[in-house]
């Protein structure tokens, strides 16, 4: 894999006779130092996905850093074919196939620790373009105390997590931390007593002591088939990677009903529309009602980066939005502007914070959801119950002197 890099520099430095053999291995050399140099600036940057894109004059090199993407630098169009070549190269994929997408993956050891790299290919009109998702373990945080979310919120979930069967279920944009909140749980309930069995697409960490399973599509094992395959096995816990499909639904919380705690995750924007989305699936409202304990958003705040943060005055319309939620600010409450400098490379940010939103399901709820209450309806219920809505979360945070108020408006919806 990444040793191939090594190897082939020996060969690029052997004398050759021709003249296009001499051509050739100069821009492979050079195509090997550059994907060196691009994996080593992304992992040092803290970004979570590379970008190689083949343009109309050039190939472009960007980097998503906290959640937002920053241009890293650029190559002649003739460079292109090398640099793809060499990625393709140490991902073991096709070096020949330029007409269908690839997915492949590698392994990189930087300061005595390994970081992965999970690689997909997909052709385009102008070229190849190429996404790296850069899986550093040293960056991993499996902790629910510590991935940012309020007390409450934590407490909610570790109770619900003692519970022997039933379904939890996060919701959220890609990239939003659903992964890491769901590892994290596994961690908290991991024992040598718990049969615990995960189906993933892709697994992105190894947790130890766990049995992960890969779904491979274009062999028949889908979530559905290893999810059937999985209950056959007397689990205790089996986290879902993700819920796609009305046969992966069914299964998944009829197995929430029959004795095993379910984990898993759904492409809603709030909480409460995790129950409406399954009845669209075709479950029936009763089941759903029935099946799950708890249903949570979630997404990620940048921080204001300490060391460059700027004391302002408190906007207008922050005072505002805290005032039609009648939320009160603090009398020692300073308000920060980002600023921007080299440990936030200029963008007045630094990490990411999460925030959730708990939906608990009580017997009142259960009752709106059996009687096809509209989400809508459910959601009002539950913010009258008490649920505080991803906004309100964000906007905490801004109080505690971690993110703007233009953070809250990028990532969340009122």
């Amino acid at each position: 894999m990444v040793e191939d890099f090594k190897n082939k520099e020996k060969v690029d430095k052997k004398e050759d006779t021709k003249k296009e053999d001499n051509i050739f291995s100069v821009s492979e050399s050079f195509a090997i130092k550059v994907v060196k140099n691009i994996i080593l600036d992304s992992i040092e940057k803290r970004a979570s996905d590379v970008f190689i894109e083949t343009l109309e004059d050039c190939l472009r090199i960007r980097y998503r850093v906290d959640g937002l993407l920053h241009e890293a630098g650029r190559y002649l169009l003739e460079e292109a074919p090398y640099i793809i070549t060499a990625i393709k190269v140490i991902s073991d994929l096709d070096v020949a196939e330029h007409r269908l997408p690839q997915d492949g993956h590698f392994r990189f050891n930087i300061k005595d620790r390994n970081v992965d790299f999970r690689v997909s290919v997909l052709p385009t009109n102008l070229g190849e373009k190429i996404v790296l998702r850069v899986l550093d373990k040293e960056r991993l945080n499996l902790d629910l105390d510590n991935l940012g979310f309020d007390s409450e919120a934590v407490e909610i979930l570790k109770r619900n997590l003692k519970k022997p069967y039933g379904m939890i279920v996060v919701c959220g944009a890609t990239g939003s931390g659903k992964t890491t909140t769901l590892y994290s749980c596994i961690k908290f309930i991991n024992s040598p007593k718990l049969n615990i069995v995960t189906i993933e697409d892709p697994v992105e960490f190894q947790l130890p002591g766990i049995n992960q399973v890969q779904v491979q599509e274009d062999i028949g094992l889908t979530f559905a088939a290893a999810l059937r395959s999985i209950l056959r096995q007397d689990p205790n816990v089996i986290l879902v990677g993700e819920i796609r499909d009305l046969e992966t639904a069914d299964i998944a919380i009829k197995a929430s009903l029959t004795g095993h705690l379910v984990l898993s995750t759904l492409h809603t924007t709030t909480s409460t529309a995790a129950m409406v989305r399954f009845i669209n699936m075709g479950i029936e409202p009763f089941l759903v009602a029935s099946s799950c304990l708890i249903s949570a958003s979630q997404t990620l705040l940048r921080k204001v980066c300490e060391y460059c943060k700027k004391k302002t005055a408190i906007p207008d319309v922050l005072k505002k939005e805290l005032e039609n939620r009648n939320i009160t600010i603090p009398k020692d409450f300073e308000y920060y502007k980002p600023s921007g400098c080299k440990f936030c490379n200029n963008t007045g940010y630094s990490g990411r914070i999460g925030i959730i939103e708990i939906f608990e399901i009580d017997q009142e709820i259960r009752e709106a959801i059996i009687s096809n209450k509209t989400e809508i309806e459910i959601r009002r219920l539950a913010i009258k119950k008490g649920m505080l809505t991803l906004r309100e979360k964000a906007l905490k945070k801004v109080l505690d002197g971690l993110t703007t108020l233009e953070e809250v408006y990028r990532t969340t919806i009122d």
